[in-house]
């Protein structure tokens, strides 16, 4: 199950990240990824995001590989069972599917942070007819299913601070949206929630 564990992460980030990326750039020009070096807020968020998915991905790699090293993340003992450990497989799944359609519902307008140089245009259809933010739902979803499978202190704390980043990422990106789009993003906003409920 680690080895497995391992193989889907790098499968979840070469599917959901680098080729989608890969294929807005060469369908539009346009890099997808808006993280600069310059010290903005959203360039914070984005930092603190790659600093927690390498974090997830030593985890998941010491977990597959140097297994003997967990034991020194500090187990929490109380969720280690098999049953915990095939919720937290079927959330990853469930988190990997939300976040594939969700970005076939946004094609060409799939971004990495805030894009202020190219024309935004408003998705509503879809997944995104359903929660204002189904790839960051997906992605704390992510969070927990992994913090189910390898439960330890630092699962624990890239549960808690990836939640974190990504609330901030998202009340950014809507201050960005409703300056840029106004009245569709705040009817939008009206109809649809921020993430279901």
């Amino acid at each position: 199950m680690a080895t497995y564990l391992f193989s889907f992460y790098c499968v979840f980030l070469i599917t959901l990240f680098i080729v989608p990326s890969y294929i807005t750039y060469k369908r539009t020009g346009i890099n997808p990824f808006k993280f600069t070096k310059e010290e903005t807020a959203i360039n914070y968020v984005g930092k603190a995001y790659k600093i927690i998915s390498a974090f997830a991905f030593v985890t998941i790699s010491l977990n597959a590989f140097l297994p003997s090293i967990i034991q020194y993340l500090v187990s929490i003992e109380c969720l280690v069972s098999d049953t915990i450990v095939w919720i937290g497989f079927g959330l990853i799944h469930l988190a990997f599917l939300i976040i594939f359609i969700a970005q076939r519902n946004m094609a060409n307008e799939w971004r990495i942070g805030i894009d202020n140089e190219n024309k935004v245009n408003l998705i509503t259809k879809g997944m995104f007819g359903i929660s204002r933010n189904p790839i960051f739902l997906g992605v704390i979803i992510v969070f927990i299913g992994l913090f189910l499978i390898i439960p330890n202190a630092v699962t624990a704390i890239i549960l808690v601070t990836g939640v974190l980043v990504i609330q901030v990422q998202v009340r950014l990106e809507e201050e960005f949206l409703l300056n840029s789009l106004g009245d569709e993003y705040k009817e939008y906003m009206n109809n649809v929630k921020r993430w279901l409920l």
